[in-house]
């Protein structure tokens, strides 16, 4: 009897041992002991970059508005009073992701760490927008805003501002002391295409001025034309990509980023209040992921989404760049990181009447890089682009092509504008119909004036703008002919 319990006493514990061995955890069975100092270093080297490319997505949208701000700044000066305008239309003079070629800007900035609270007197009409330095748009102005399109005062306060506000305006608070400016006025229609002249004059009506100012201090307002001077708002490619943004960093208060943000900063060297001085390795690192880290969200446009939200029709090639997120690129339950980064890569200004299903008071960016075979779009080869009769754009609508990498305007062709719009008095089809052609030379058979000339061996895409959009796009009743390659 006793030995019958020592044999069970010793299956016991060989039983429990086995068990033991097991169950150990996985990572100590691959990895029982430390890693070489060699390994451990390579390792951390490998974070540090993997921490790089996820501070660059996370702070792109920050550096678009940076490079907007520094491109006007460097050739016309800083201050609340000094507008960068274009009275020829915004073309390819213009280093900007996706600049609209047929509307009328007035772009600015203010820094209300210097000004305090800043009133914003909008002219009537205008397709406009006030936003933080993250491009989250504080208040929509003109028909999607409060004043309806009658124009008004718009009071915007610094986040710190804790003093009287007075009533009678509409009342934002920005996170960021940066803020940024964006005015849009629609062209009218002229003998021989699109009439610039009222535009002209509501934006010279704009005004900005600090609250607590007397009407003698406040300088007069600089309206400064930009349409043929080459001007770089282009956010850096190389290092300066991180110093700008520590500079930024420090400037604002320290919830203009959330913690997990700052989190992934802190983890690359970058704290506020803290000198940011990287390594000889840890610079190349950082230098490495601006190299990097575009090439991925390109390639993420490229290849899409596997849950297909960025389509905007089951049988179009049609891509909607927010792919059903708001404008502050949430989904239903977490932030589109990847949408955002991709969107600013080759774009700025993202607006709540940009993706609100607002008839005829929003505009619709429907975006194509792909022909009707899928084969993305090509310089060398021609195409034809087919907008279907009663386009629905109650204001006007537009088409026209950027470059791939960063929504750039191509430069090194013969026209001055890369675009068509609907006051071009374009060749109409008897159908009621629109053709748009592109290609590095003259289609057969094109009418010139619905032509628009491509870089020979340089992709491109296209965007058609619909401002004023109405219902029959919203229920697809309408919609746009996917691009045909012709002879």
């Amino acid at each position: 009897m006793v030995r019958l319990c020592a044999a069970a006493i010793l299956v016991s514990l060989l039983s429990g041992t086995a068990f033991a061995q097991e169950t150990s955890s996985p990572l100590v069975r691959a990895n029982p002991n430390w890693p070489s100092d060699a390994e451990a270093r390579e390792l951390l080297d490998e974070l540090y970059y993997q921490r790089a490319i996820h501070a660059y997505y996370l702070t792109l949208n920050v550096l678009n508005t940076i490079a907007l701000r520094d491109g006007s700044e460097t050739a016309f000066g800083k201050g609340y009073h000094k507008v960068t305008t274009w009275h020829s239309r915004m073309g390819p003079k213009t280093w900007a992701p996706t600049p609209n070629a047929d509307i009328m800007y007035n772009m600015w900035y203010a820094d209300l760490k210097e000004t305090g609270p800043l009133v914003v007197a909008a002219p009537p009409n205008a397709i406009a927008m006030i936003t933080d330095f993250h491009q989250a748009t504080l208040t929509d102005i003109g028909r999607a805003g409060p004043d309806r399109g009658n124009g008004g005062l718009y009071l915007v306060l610094p986040p710190d501002y804790s003093g009287f506000v007075p009533e009678g305006d509409w009342t934002v608070k920005s996170p960021t002391y940066n803020v940024f400016l964006f005015f849009r006025f629609v062209l009218d229609q002229g003998e021989a295409g699109p009439d610039m002249t009222k535009a002209i004059e509501l934006a010279s009506r704009a005004r900005t001025y600090p609250l607590w100012a007397l009407e003698r201090e406040i300088p007069p307002m600089e309206f400064h034309d930009a349409s043929n001077i080459p001007l770089n708002h282009m956010y850096p490619h190389d290092f300066a990509f991180w110093e700008k943004l520590k500079a930024f960093i420090e400037h604002e208060p320290l919830e203009a980023f959330g913690p997990q943000t700052r989190g992934v900063l802190a983890s690359i060297g970058i704290i506020k209040g803290e000198p940011f001085e990287p390594t000889a390795k840890q610079r190349e690192l950082l230098e490495k992921a601006m190299e990097v880290a575009p090439k991925m969200i390109l390639a993420q446009r490229k290849l899409g989404r596997p849950d297909g939200r960025y389509k905007y029709y089951d049988d179009r090639q049609y891509i909607n760049v927010w792919a059903g997120a708001t404008s502050e690129f949430m989904q239903q339950n977490y932030l589109d990181i990847d949408m955002r980064a991709a969107f600013f890569q080759l774009a700025y200004s993202s607006a709540p009447a940009m993706v609100r299903r607002a008839i005829r008071t929003g505009s619709k960016y429907p975006v194509t890089f792909r022909d009707e075979n899928g084969e993305v779009l090509s310089g060398s080869n021609s195409y034809r682009m087919r907008l279907p009769e009663g386009i629905p754009a109650a204001l006007y609508w537009a088409v026209t092509i950027y470059n791939i990498a960063d929504g750039t305007m191509p430069a090194e062709t013969s026209q001055d504008l890369p675009t068509r719009n609907s006051l071009d008095r374009l060749v109409q089809n008897e159908d009621g119909s629109f053709d748009i052609f592109f290609g590095p030379e003259l289609p057969n058979g094109a009418p010139e004036k619905n032509w628009i000339q491509t870089v020979a061996g340089r992709d491109f895409f296209l965007i058609l703008r619909l401002y004023g959009s109405d219902i029959e796009f919203f229920d697809q009743t309408w919609k746009p002919d996917d691009v045909v390659k012709v002879n």
